[in-house]
């Protein structure tokens, strides 16, 4: 009985191993289908990128084939789903279409951010990055349901750890844009001292000539302050 009951429990568990396996064949045998890499992707604009100049961030991505190798080129293409949910909405842009090489499990894609239009605090500019299924040229079927979304969030963040309140007076970002502004540099370029001082204050008290006073985050006018 014993005996019996051992060599059901096999067969079983043989039926079920036997069942798994046809489900994962199953899946190889459909079309090809891509999948996301990551799983979600953050993309900061510095001070840096400011005085540089830098709008615009191109940002790689990688999506992974799902199936058999391809026996030729295929093109993939890409989009931003639309998502209500998000009140600050990042800009992205891709290009037509991607290709992916036949013979490759993996390709390397490119995609450009914009930098947002003002600064970010703790809310981020948002975009839900996806495959466009319905554009003509994209030539791969849905792949998994969990991998086909990359949420994608973006910051334009300037202010810095090693600001000098002695040196410049009490943090705001317009003093602080009005300084990368003069100097053409990040404060890890502006040097410190008695003729940079002057030289700031002199030039900021020529701009109200022309221009409104600058607020700080306060709403009050900026200081710099008066070198003797």
């Amino acid at each position: 009985m014993k005996k019996y009951r051992f060599f059901l429990l096999l067969f079983v568990l043989g039926f079920i191993y036997m069942g798994c396996e046809e489900n994962d064949i199953d899946v190889y045998d459909e079309t090809p289908r891509l999948n996301l890499y990551y799983g979600n992707l953050s993309v900061y604009f510095r001070d840096s990128d400011y005085v540089k100049g830098n709008v615009e961030k191109e940002w790689a991505l990688r999506v992974n084939l799902q199936g058999y190798h391809l026996t030729e080129d295929k093109n993939f293409c890409m989009t931003v789903r639309p998502n209500d949910s998000y009140s600050l909405k990042a800009n992205v842009s891709f290009a037509d279409s991607y290709v992916f090489p036949k013979d490759s499990i993996y390709q390397i894609f490119t995609m450009n951010v914009s930098r947002p239009e003002n600064l970010t605090t703790t809310k981020a500019y948002r975009a839900d990055v996806c495959f466009d299924l319905d554009n003509p040229l994209h030539q791969f079927d849905p792949g998994r349901e969990d991998k086909e979304v990359l949420p994608l969030e973006v910051y334009y963040v300037i202010r810095r750890n090693n600001w000098n309140e002695y040196q410049w007076g009490e943090y705001s970002d317009a003093k602080y844009f009005f300084m990368m502004d003069h100097f053409k540099a990040t404060i890890d370029d502006i040097s410190e001292g008695r003729e940079t001082r002057k030289e700031i204050y002199d030039a900021y008290e020529e701009y109200k000539k022309n221009n409104p006073p600058l607020l700080d985050d306060k709403g009050n006018e900026i200081i710099f302050k008066k070198v003797e």
